[in-house]
């Protein structure tokens, strides 16, 4: 029988059937979804979410997830009627209840995660739906000040954009505005965006800097990189399911920040408490980042006892992972000098392939990937520790993709293989041209998943390091590509 031990860090993933098929809060799916489309263009499935693979959520304060008022009604787009407002009763209207055949289409694109073609849509939709799709286009793809004008002309902008709004505030740099537009709009404060009010991020590179992977059992996992946190000498870990900093509340002390409360997240199978702080300097390699916002979970701790770096903090450089020659490469942005001289340490010179991505919220990234013969599917770019197994006497294997079984069936995978915890895919998995075989796949019992919809955005698995790990790759910020080598 497969045994699953728990290495340092593993601990917040399923562990077997039993972990699987548990439930936890459904508020992830909540932070996750944001109720960025109306109710019927949702994916089916509002059912007690399963146990989260985005262990370190950007929480929100309690009752800061959308309500069905936020979510303007119970009638889809394009519907032409009022829906009940379940927050009191009365009938409201929407500006997607449109009847015009390019919206409704455009709301379709939308979901199954065609954004240049929401996009390409949305430009012969009528006003105001015109400009509450383009928000949502310019946002994923990270034109946030093009999203704002969008915002901008809505008559009545609706409250299920209050906190993309705020977002495309931090994405550029101006946590002010963002506290502002929270306080104006009668929500819960974002009590990390107050801090970053008050403390803004600077960064310092000059040129690239190389930082090797530290050499230890977890670096094909979870890759680890020597750091330096507030003047103390320790190790980060790199998780593109974070924000900037997450870490526990022991870390937190030994690195004596001050924190403030900040509402609640789910982590793995957990409720938990998360607060916030602010740290004075981290230093990689040579890249100095002064007042970095962290995130603090008393759940990490144990054998969870890490300090995670995540997509928000990758996203100040041009940024590899080189998983082949087991380094972290970071270049300035917007530095064409810098970015040749990035580009040359890189092998082989020519990238495989290249493919957009997008992201939403703070730090979801997804992009577009397939399985057999669909190219269709949408998957969140998640390098934590997402599944680890070993079987009796073998090496320990980590998951490339997670999603239910229902997913899995509906793709190809005969209902006798496609059973938690995980099998072995009969199929290739592939993220744009790359494609993998003989992979492990982790299976969830449950009917939906946590990062399901990632602003009404269909996601339908959580593609792990088990697939990206064979890659060096880059993330461009700037031109919202990911480059395969």
């Amino acid at each position: 029988m497969p045994r699953q031990p728990v290495p340092a860090g593993a601990a917040d993933r399923p562990a077997g059937r039993a972990a699987h098929e548990q439930a936890t809060p459904g508020g992830a799916g909540r932070d996750l979804d944001r109720a960025s489309i109306p109710p019927s263009a949702r994916p089916s499935g509002d059912g007690p979410a399963g146990p989260t693979a985005a262990r370190h959520l950007r929480a929100r304060p309690p009752h800061g997830g959308a309500t069905a008022r936020d979510r303007g009604g119970r009638t889809g787009p394009g519907r032409g009627r009022a829906g009940r407002d379940g927050a009191g009763g009365r009938r409201v209207t929407g500006p997607w209840w449109s009847r015009h055949a390019s919206a409704r289409w455009a709301w379709r694109a939308w979901r199954r995660g065609d954004v240049d073609e929401c996009e390409r849509l949305a430009r012969t939709v009528p006003a105001p739906a015109r400009d509450r799709l383009l928000f949502l286009t310019s946002f994923a793809k990270g034109r946030y000040e093009r999203a704002l004008d969008h915002y901008a002309a809505l008559p009545r902008p609706p409250r299920a954009l209050d906190e993309p709004v705020a977002d495309a505030w931090l994405h550029l740099d101006r946590p002010d505005k963002a506290v502002e537009h929270l306080r104006r709009r009668g929500r819960p404060q974002d009590a990390r965006a107050r801090l970053q009010a008050h403390r803004p991020l600077q960064i310092t590179l000059d040129t690239t800097t190389v930082v090797p992977f530290i050499d230890d059992e977890l670096a094909p996992y979870l890759p680890g990189l020597a750091a330096t946190l507030n003047g103390v000498a320790t190790s980060v870990r790199v998780d593109t399911g974070g924000t900037f900093v997450v870490m526990g509340a022991g870390r937190a002390a030994e690195h004596r920040l001050t924190t403030v409360e900040g509402g609640h997240a789910d982590h793995g199978l957990a409720r938990t408490q998360v607060r916030h702080a602010i740290a004075e300097e981290l230093r990689l390699g040579t890249a100095v980042l002064a007042n970095v916002p962290v995130d603090v979970l008393p759940t990490l701790d144990g054998e969870q006892d890490f300090i995670l770096i995540g997509t928000n903090l990758l996203q100040r450089f041009l940024t590899t992972l080189d998983h082949p020659s087991r380094r972290l490469i970071l270049s300035p942005r917007r530095n064409e000098a810098e970015a040749a001289a990035h580009a040359r340490l890189l092998s082989p010179a020519d990238p495989i392939t290249e493919l957009p991505f997008y992201l939403w919220g703070d730090h979801y990234m997804f992009a577009r990937g397939g399985f057999g013969p669909r190219r269709d599917l949408n998957f969140f770019i998640d390098t934590g520790l997402a599944y680890l197994t070993q079987d009796d006497g073998g090496p320990l294997r980590q998951a490339a993709l997670w999603s239910t079984t229902t997913n899995y069936r509906s793709w190809g995978v005969p209902s006798t293989l496609a059973r938690p915890p995980h099998f072995s895919s009969p199929l290739p998995l592939s993220l744009g041209e790359l494609q993998r075989r003989d992979l492990l796949l982790a299976a969830s019992s449950v009917r939906t998943m946590p990062w399901s919809s990632l602003g009404g955005v269909r996601i339908d698995g959580l593609l792990c390091l088990g697939f990206l790990g064979a890659y060096s790759w880059t993330l461009d910020f700037d031109r919202r590509r990911y480059v395969f080598r």
